[in-house]
């Protein structure tokens, strides 16, 4: 079965991240500082660290054991363990999904643009049904197909524009609400989660050794 995780960044998001890259490789804190804003080092730097502290916790690990690389299309997965995990972020939130099976996770909170995104992305059908919503309905209802829809290209690896176009009646996921954020999940069949956890980081990230 797969688990859903989510970490509320809200009061993380302007801090400086530069005590926390010690838990990263070199390569990684690179990509991490590449980001020009403090909140967007700040959602990629703790997604990951989210997963890594939930494997560690599963696996009997420390943090700092628990690897996680990108492969040729930048999709994570854990160095040497069956694992598999997707991850992503907005605004205030982080979130991963984790199980031994294949799949994806999205979070959103911004609806702006969502009938002209529908329109060019969305299915015929689904675009009419945004049409005869307003006001937070559509909005909740756009993300809640636009997530399922990105959730469902990170589980297969599918190109962004062309899983949007896939009409979701047509993909295995769930929605979960959380505050202003919709979350989107995929997985084979069976392996849906039937609800998400919304954790905090334990204390021990002050104490990891720099890696090298």
């Amino acid at each position: 079965m797969v688990e859903v995780y989510l970490l509320n960044l809200a009061d993380r998001l302007e801090l400086p991240v530069e005590k926390y890259l010690r838990y990263f490789t070199a390569k990684r804190q690179e990509k991490i500082l590449r980001y020009k804003f403090a909140a967007d080092r700040n959602r990629t730097l703790w997604a990951e660290l989210l997963a890594r502290s939930i494997i560690a916790k599963k696996l009997s690990f420390t943090v700092e054991e628990v690897l996680i690389e990108r492969d040729a299309l930048g999709k994570p997965y854990v160095v040497d363990s069956e694992i598999k995990i997707s991850l992503s972020h907005s605004k205030n939130w982080a979130a991963c999904s984790i199980g031994e099976v294949a799949s994806g996770v999205d979070v959103e909170e911004d609806f702006a643009d969502a009938l002209t995104l529908a329109e060019n992305y969305f299915t015929a059908r689904e675009y009419r049904e945004l049409c005869e919503l307003d006001g937070l309905a559509r909005g909740e209802k756009f993300l809640s197909l636009w997530t399922i829809k990105e959730s469902f290209a990170k589980m297969t690896g599918r190109n962004l524009d062309a899983a949007l176009k896939v009409d979701c009646a047509n993909i295995l996921g769930k929605n979960f609400f959380v505050g202003n954020a919709v979350v989107g999940v995929c997985a084979e069949r069976g392996n849906l989660p039937e609800n998400f956890k919304v954790v905090s980081l334990p204390a021990q990230f002050a104490t990891v050794r720099k890696r090298r």
